[in-house]
């Protein structure tokens, strides 16, 4: 589907054609003064850039002031991102949503990581030619929707990184290391049922006590606690956006007694599965809950 205003395009996709690699949607925005969006999960990784004016970027409780020609991405382990434009100066972008079996590798290859995912690029002034070539032509509305893949494809092969962004050259520390590891196997993890911390822990070849020190410190909360949370944050998501029954979705996330479930999520949310309001339904493909601003 194609959505066009004044301020505003969004190309979202109702069909996938790509398995390792799909644009879930791209969009290009002129935002109001102290327009924000978050915050939401997604299950999908999202890369904003800047085209012009500035604001700020919020995510594990740090702050990022952000202006032309830097980078921002979102990833489905983000708990509670936030980005608001500036009131004095708003900020253009343009955004891409990424999901499939290879788009974590890919964006590796390109440069980004957990650690490296706010920055500036170095080659600004010829993506924003190819950008400009893009929103100001016809080719969104006209194209059908293999050609438009490929064309914002190879639009995001412009957002590769050349080594000179100052967090690429900077030393991670081993027990980074090993919150990454931690993150990634949650979310690869998370919907089974037998799931434990001992088991991530043996996982990783971590002693538990070790495991959930680094977790601590850097989160603030035990590793079962990040587990518990990861799991009622997809779950919201499937009650706002899905018909599914709470059993159901209790078994989803690695619940196999609905009761269980329903008494983690109120103490995560402080309200019953059956009471959280569910978002609006009228379109029923599931493409279409991916639609973002």
């Amino acid at each position: 589907m194609f959505l066009e205003s004044k301020d505003r395009i969004e190309f979202f996709f109702n069909d996938y054609l790509l398995d390792n690699l799909t644009v879930v949607n791209f969009g290009h925005e002129r935002c109001l003064p102290n327009h924000s969006f978050g915050p939401q999960v997604r299950d999908y990784f999202v890369l904003h850039y800047i085209l012009n004016g500035q604001g700020t970027f919020k995510t594990d409780d740090t702050i990022y002031s952000l202006k032309r020609g830097s980078f921002f991405l979102i990833s489905p382990t983000d708990t509670e991102p936030i980005y608001q434009a500036d009131e004095v100066d708003p900020w253009e972008y343009i955004w891409f949503g990424l999901e499939g079996d290879s788009v974590e590798k890919i964006l590796e290859e390109l440069g980004y990581s957990e650690q490296n995912r706010v920055g500036k690029l170095q080659n600004f002034r010829e993506l924003h030619g190819e950008i400009d070539t893009l929103i100001h032509s016809s080719f969104l509305s006209i194209a059908n929707p293999l050609q438009i893949q490929g064309k914002l494809i190879s639009l995001f092969a412009f957002l590769s990184m050349d080594g000179q962004n100052p967090s690429l050259s900077q030393s991670i520390s081993q027990s980074q290391k090993y919150i990454d590891q931690f993150t990634h196997f949650i979310r690869q993890n998370y919907w089974k049922e037998k799931l434990s911390i001992q088991q991530i822990a043996d996982n990783l070849d971590l002693n538990n006590s070790y495991l959930s020190k680094i977790i601590g410190n850097h989160f603030g909360q035990t590793p079962l606690e990040y587990l518990i949370r990861f799991r009622m944050i997809k779950a919201r998501f499937l009650i706002e956006n899905t018909d599914h029954t709470v059993s159901s979705i209790a078994k989803a996330v690695g619940y196999s007694n609905p009761l269980s479930f329903s008494r983690a999520y109120k103490r995560v949310y402080g309200h019953s599965p059956r009471n959280t309001p569910s978002k609006d339904k009228t379109n029923v493909n599931p493409i279409s809950n991916k639609h973002q601003t």
